[in-house]
């Protein structure tokens, strides 16, 4: 089988329909072709943050699965780390964060400002915001740390 490469959003739909395929009574495909998928994930492009170091970015690239974008229209990535403290840990330190005061274990929030990246996290969800202005940065970052401030 041919390895395909796709974007992460791609990937995600493609995998919903190889489940979707594996429990149609009319697809013959199963759960061994499924286990036999090669799929390659296209790297992010993040040349327009030209501020992320390159081990940051390299880091974002291995361990972020899906593109979106905030409430604001900001560009945001999503992750999972679970119930796992050694993986949120592990995110701190490889996103170079500084963390607010609300870094328990259920949520909180990071923050880079050399980087201007913003990391959240809730019951295992993580984000990470990029940001290419200092002064929406700044804004995000203030409205982030509010938000915290009045509902934890």
């Amino acid at each position: 089988m041919e390895k395909l490469r796709m974007t992460r959003n791609e990937y995600h739909e493609y995998l919903q329909k190889c489940v979707l395929r594996i429990y149609d009574p009319n697809d013959s495909y199963t759960i061994v072709d499924y286990e036999k998928e090669d799929v390659e994930n296209i790297p992010l492009d993040l040349s327009a943050y030209p501020q992320i170091k390159e081990d940051t970015t390299k880091y974002i690239d291995a361990v972020f699965d899906k593109e979106d974008t905030d409430k604001n229209g900001n560009y945001m990535l999503r992750g999972f780390i679970g119930d796992n403290l050694e993986k949120w840990y592990r995110d701190k330190e490889k996103l170079h964060c500084n963390y607010a005061p609300y870094g328990f274990y259920y949520s909180g929030f990071g923050f880079n400002d050399e980087e201007m990246l913003i990391y959240t996290w809730c019951e295992g969800d993580t984000t990470l915001t990029l940001f290419n202005d200092k002064e929406i940065y700044q804004k995000e970052r203030e409205a982030t740390e509010k938000w915290f401030d009045e509902n934890c």
